[in-house]
């Protein structure tokens, strides 16, 4: 018997509005007591749309306009799931998402914004430039910079939009390729003045910033339609253009549309004053993709959505607790800067409007005040109440089992393939997998067995399959069938019920792309999500692979980088840019069986997978078993990025929980210097192959893995006879 907290209420965030960045935010400081929150969208990191044009015009750099969403989560605790939404079944409480099975909630919340309106007319796609997504626009404006570059033809840059996101853009751009006086502005907006929604007297300082600057303005004229060649105007003229820019109005995202949701007639999700739908008490909506029934006509305009999170915040907490929810009442003055890019900025309060360079501070202190509270909530990591309440007793031995309702339920989902050699398993109920193995080859059995250490437990699944087939690929086994054990987090069951279809979901789709039957399994709930996999395969004797196989002159070929646990240890402590934890994921969704396949081909003398003994303990494993040596080149040994930054410093060092004990070969090892890499001790998840290659092979297996898309691929080292008579390892 235990205490437990279990999870009763799954709230999910569809989009990475600024509402819900704060609320990402204020989560790990206090947490809904019996929720788990997590937040979905198609991106890592996310840029504050109110710093975009200083970019764009070469004030700020792109970390300081970004907010790092992966650090952010992994800080707040929060469940991360990097997938793009594709559509919400508000009846059925699901957010459909792409390439994934769909996630459920008890509570949604959804702030995706908007999208630029733009005709349907074949526009070249080379020379069309929607502002949003924000989160790509720096690589979509990089492209248009080398063209800029490559050009000295004259480039007409027309931006379609008025408004205050055309009019920065136009500037900003501007400012950008300054450089290059071929290239010529001109915005075109459908109202008689730019800045229409503004009081007049912004609209005159736009006007004058827009003549002092050379851009002309094209009045009460709508794009309708173009081609390749030429915009088509609502006053009938067809005018070229080099590089057209969406900063139309906004409209909504497509799947808006089939969610089931009240909207209203633009197509936006219908709110009462509480931001809470008025057809489905369980969902919010916030920001650009929201309409509240109060406020009809509130423009689109990111300061509501900053100024929303607090509502939206509180009316979560008292939803849950069954309380009045609060109401949200847009401020009808508020302050707006706009950028002229020129070290200058228009202000506008209440209809009081001026410009000048105190403009400009004024807006820089606001927005770097704004990033500041994101920046400095994920680069000095927060610590949170470890004492859980006791609210409820769970039983542990076979009384921790989930339940078998919930576990039918489960397997039904999921898409589990069958095999001809497996006569019993999951499909047939029984309490073992029965196996029939082909005549002439051996059974290879291994076992993996982890605690969750990425927050999405779809991609923890994957992941986790790849890891366990690892063993059977470092063996030359073809692996067909796997026992899963999963022990999910204390919640209720449809909580419970929902954790263990995404974990599973990721495993089978790799064992479905693997031709891995999942035979069966064991089930449990415990404090923590754990997930392992019992797996079997088949291999002809005389090709299996050893680790102790090694000969003088083989040369050591490692197919797949080192570091993910420092990185991964990093990423829980909040100190793994997205940059460099999208690397690593995407290392640790590389499987093991091309890898295996090359190195038979190119004769493997002996093969080992690098997981949790790291470089140096595994290699030593295979060293040991025929008292031989090694020398590796330090240069050519693949790390992940970030590995080095996360492991050098002198007093903020994080490497991997299990690193000291894997460093206590440190004996074993001499180097030049006395600084050892820490690569070397460093415990690999879903870790690549080291093999022993013959030299005359070795470059031609090297060329294979690499155009088989292990592109980190590489030999490392050379396999020596031992001069001390104990195996030892050689950095150079």
């Amino acid at each position: 018997m235990r205490a437990a907290n279990p999870i009763e209420k799954r709230i999910v965030l569809l989009g990475a509005g600024n509402a819900h960045l704060q609320i990402v935010k204020w989560w790990v400081m206090n947490p809904i007591p019996g929720a788990s929150l997590t937040l979905i969208t198609d991106s890592s990191s996310t840029l504050y749309s109110g710093m975009i044009p200083g970019y764009l015009a070469g004030c700020y750099t792109l970390e300081d306009i970004s907010i790092d969403i992966s650090r952010l989560c992994a800080v707040s605790g929060v469940e991360f799931l990097q997938a793009k939404a594709c559509g919400i079944d508000a009846g059925e409480k699901v957010v459909r998402v792409q390439d994934r099975p769909e996630t459920r909630f008890d509570l949604l919340s959804v702030n995706v914004g908007s999208k630029p309106a733009i005709p349907s007319a074949p526009f070249d796609p080379g020379k069309s430039l929607p502002i949003k997504p924000f989160s790509s626009l720096p690589e979509r404006i990089a492209r248009f910079d080398d063209e800029v570059r490559r050009t000295s033809r004259p480039m007409q840059v027309r931006i379609v939009g008025g408004g205050a996101g055309g009019f920065e853009i136009c500037l900003a751009l501007q400012k950008r390729w300054e450089s290059n006086p071929h290239v010529s502005f001109e915005i075109l907006t459908s109202g008689d003045r730019v800045l229409s929604t503004a009081p007049p007297a912004v609209s005159r300082h736009g006007e004058k910033v827009l003549r002092d600057r050379g851009i002309q303005v094209r009045h009460q004229s709508s794009v309708v339609g173009g081609n390749d060649d030429a915009l088509i105007l609502s006053t009938g003229d067809q005018i070229p253009y080099g590089l057209c820019v969406w900063a139309t109005p906004a409209e909504p995202l497509e799947f808006m549309a089939g969610t089931g949701l009240d909207l209203d007639a633009r197509g936006y999700v219908s709110v009462h004053s509480t931001l809470q739908s008025v057809s489905h008490p369980d969902l919010f909506a916030a920001g650009d993709c929201a309409a509240l029934t109060s406020h009809p006509d509130l423009p689109k305009a990111g300061i509501f959505s900053v100024r929303s999170g607090p509502v939206l915040w509180e009316n979560f907490r008292r939803h849950c607790f069954g309380r009045k929810l609060r109401p949200y009442r847009p401020q009808p003055i508020y302050l707006f800067l706009l950028n002229t890019s020129n070290d200058s900025a228009i202000m506008n309060y209440g209809g009081v409007a001026g410009r000048g360079p105190w403009a400009w501070r004024w807006k820089d202190f606001i927005d770097r005040k704004w990033m500041r509270k994101f920046h400095d909530t994920y680069s000095t990591p927060m610590e949170s109440d470890d004492e859980v309440a006791e609210i409820s007793m769970r039983c542990g031995g076979c009384g921790a089992k989930v339940g078998a309702e919930t576990l039918r339920g489960v397997l039904e989902q999921l898409d589990i393939s069958s095999h001809p050699d497996v006569l019993s398993g999951v499909s047939h109920g029984d309490d073992a997998s029965v196996h029939r193995p082909p005549p002439g080859f051996l059974e290879v059995q291994s076992v993996d067995f982890f605690r969750q250490f990425i927050s999405d437990p779809y991609t923890f699944g994957e992941i986790a399959a790849l890891n366990a087939l690892s063993d059977l690929y470092a063996m030359n086994a073809d692996p067909f069938s796997a026992l899963a054990i999963v022990t999910v987090p204390y919640a209720t069951e449809p909580v419970r019920s929902e954790q263990l279809r995404q974990v599973l979901s990721g495993a089978l789709s790799v064992f479905n792309t693997h031709g891995v039957t999942l035979s069966g399994g064991h089930t449990s709930e415990s404090a923590d999500f754990q997930i392992g996999f019992s797996v079997t395969g088949y291999a002809r004797e005389s090709g299996l692979f050893r680790n102790e196989s090694l000969r003088p002159g083989d040369e050591l070929v490692l197919t797949k980088p080192l570091g993910s646990g420092a990185l991964l240890r990093a990423h829980m402590l909040g100190q793994c840019p997205s940059a460099w934890f999208d690397t690593l994921v995407a290392g640790l969704k590389i499987s093991n069986r091309s890898a295996s396949r090359i190195l038979a081909e190119h004769g493997v003398t002996a093969c080992t997978d690098v997981t949790g003994f790291g470089l140096g303990g595994h290699l030593l494993e295979m060293l040991d078993a025929k008292n031989l040596g090694a020398t590796i080149e330090r240069l050519r040994v693949p790390v992940y990025p970030g590995f080095r930054e996360v492991t050098s410093g002198a007093k903020d060092r994080i490497v991997s929980t299990l690193h000291e004990e894997n460093s206590r070969i440190r004996s074993r090892v001499s180097c030049p210097d006395t600084d050892q890499p820490e690569w070397l001790f460093d415990p690999q998840t879903s870790g690549g192959l080291l093999g022993g290659v013959d030299p005359k092979n070795s470059s031609a297996a090297v060329k294979a893995l690499k155009n088989s898309g292990y592109t980190d691929a590489t030999s490392i080292g050379i396999v020596e006879e031992s001069k001390a008579g104990n195996a030892r390892i050689r950095v150079t």
